[in-house]
């Protein structure tokens, strides 16, 4: 065989070719810029590490239970691991491209040939059975590495769905556990209420004394009554509160309504202040999934970039072909019947009227949003951690300042309750003394949420204690 005619179409539809296109990629934000203005937030990090499972630092069994069942169970978290799934999948499909297809066929068929045809008689115009069975080997070179683009942007779309898995999972555990202790200090403040309560029946039931006795008038008790009545009302909307935060949990981790009659009250401890882990300031976008999420979908935009680059560039396939032809199944085998074929392709599309380019700048464009998403999610993330650990200085500074509030209000107490002792006063000053403590320690108890609802923000925004464990570092 002459192959000369073949080299010579080739290198013409090599010159041939078009140049790729000129393109403009976006880049990336580099970690160094996001490090730089943790530093300036002059947060006292440390050497301790964050654990995957941080609430359990609450010390409350159902707690644990609760966002344990909810991570195995949520339908929410099933789906995106479905889709994980799915994504292994199409990588496994992809790299078994990379092998030669081999397929085996085997016919019969039954067949009237024309008298008017290529088939003289007595073929022509006979009917006969032709036995036919072939064995055919593909194989489509990559010089270019269309495939191999084609298998890494793959890789990098399942990295960005096991890290949506993660990110899902940060966000639920978050939830709940912001829900749960939210509840747990609902529950504190119920039992200061009831206590108000009671202190408020006691000072009605002294002025109905003193109405009796006709020391004061009818609107002194009807004060008290509109007092207490405003207490009762705080109170319903309190356990109504509770009774929602209950609702939440159970939407959140998938539970079904039932599911509330099996919750007790929380017993959660006070913590102290979330640890600021070095590592953390060094790699922050190592440990926020959603980041991770944003970087692997645009390294797996970039990869198909580079596939669509390929096809301005000329491919080679392989074809083979091991058959045997007979129209009497007793001589299938034998090697008068054996017609094998070999081959070798080439092909360029050379004049597609800019279908290729707009398919590149499309991926292009692609690639440039998913960038541009990425930074923003890097921009997040630094303001997040950011903003909250201010937060968290202010949120420790004011309640510092109700702290001496609260001091005072417990020493005037103290003082109307030596009044009464000493028989200087009534008990009225002194059981309203001791509403406005009561109404201190809500308010301590407000801020002592706040200030646990922010440490949870923050374990939240410093990824939970996930890390990156992906292939990749980096975009391109």
């Amino acid at each position: 065989m002459n192959s000369k005619p073949f080299l010579v179409a080739a290198l013409g539809l090599l010159l041939l070719s078009g140049c790729v296109p000129k393109i403009e990629k976006a880049i990336a934000i580099h970690e160094t810029a996001v490090q730089g203005e943790l530093e300036k937030t002059c947060a006292e990090f440390n050497d301790t590490k964050f654990v995957r499972e941080w609430w359990r630092r609450y010390g409350d069994e159902q707690l644990d239970r609760i966002i344990e069942e909810a991570l195995a169970t949520s339908p929410t978290l099933k789906s995106i691991e479905a889709r994980y799934a799915q994504a292994n999948t199409i990588i496994e499909s992809v790299q078994s491209r990379n092998l030669p297809h081999l397929s085996a066929n085997t016919s019969l068929v039954r067949e009237r040939f024309s008298e008017n045809h290529i088939f003289p008689p007595p073929l022509g115009g006979g009917t006969y059975t032709q036995y036919q069975s072939l064995l055919t080997l593909d194989y489509d070179f990559d010089f270019w590495n269309a495939r191999s683009s084609h298998i890494q942007a793959a890789k990098n779309g399942a990295l960005a769905q096991k890290a949506s898995i993660e990110a899902s999972k940060v966000a639920l555990a978050s939830a709940i556990c912001e829900t749960y202790v939210s509840w747990n200090y609902d529950e504190r403040k119920l039992f200061v209420l009831s206590a108000m309560e009671q202190t408020a029946r006691e000072e009605l039931m002294i002025v109905e004394k003193q109405y009796r006795l006709g020391l004061i008038d009818a609107i002194a008790i009807h004060e008290k009554k509109s007092a207490l009545s405003r207490m009762a009302q705080r109170i319903t909307e309190l356990k109504r509160t509770i009774e929602g935060k209950k609702e939440s949990i159970c939407v959140l981790g998938g539970f079904l309504p039932s599911y509330v009659d099996t919750l007790n009250s929380p017993r959660i401890r006070d913590t102290s202040n979330v640890p600021l882990p070095k590592e953390i300031m060094l790699n922050l976008l190592a440990h926020r999934p959603d980041v991770a999420v944003a970087k692997y979908t645009a390294l797996s935009k970039s990869h198909t970039v580079e596939q669509r680059k390929a096809q301005f560039y000329p491919d080679i396939s392989l074809s083979g072909l091991i058959g045997f032809t007979s129209f009497s199944w007793t001589k299938l085998i034998d090697h008068s019947s054996y017609s094998p074929a070999t081959g070798i392709a080439l092909s360029l599309p050379l004049l597609d009227w800019g279908e290729r380019n707009a398919n590149l700048q499309n991926s292009v464009s692609d690639y440039n949003s998913s960038v541009y998403e990425y930074n923003q999610a890097v921009i997040k993330g630094a303001n997040e951690v950011v903003v909250i650990l201010k937060q968290s200085k202010l949120i420790e500074a004011q309640r510092q300042q109700h702290d001496e509030e609260l001091h005072a209000l417990n020493a005037n107490a103290a003082i109307t309750r030596k009044k009464l002792v000493q028989g200087l006063s009534n008990k009225l000053p002194y059981l309203s003394a001791q509403q406005s403590v009561f109404e201190g320690e809500i308010a301590a108890l407000s801020l002592m949420e706040t200030k646990a609802l922010i440490q949870i923000d923050l374990i939240k925004a410093l990824g939970g204690g996930y890390i990156d464990k992906g292939e990749n570092n980096g975009h391109e």
